[in-house]
């Protein structure tokens, strides 16, 4: 019982070092641009003949933007 402890929250502790935080992500600065995208290079902004931006996942869900089908 005593190894199970231990051996618990060395597991807990690697679990939660995987967890990344998106705080910005990138979106095609168009009026017709629906989604966002974890990356700048997302072959979903391929199609994009405006500026890609990088905004806060905030704005972009304040903006109804959603994740892009490539990327969730």
């Amino acid at each position: 019982m005593k190894l199970l402890k231990p051996s618990l929250l060395f597991i807990t502790i690697l679990l939660f070092s995987f967890n990344t935080v998106v705080d910005h992500v990138y979106i095609c600065d168009s009026k017709s641009a629906k989604k966002y995208h974890y990356k700048k290079d997302c072959r979903g902004l391929n199609a994009c003949k405006a500026k890609v931006v990088k905004v806060t996942l905030s704005e972009a869900n304040e903006s109804k933007r959603t994740l892009c089908g490539w990327e969730d």
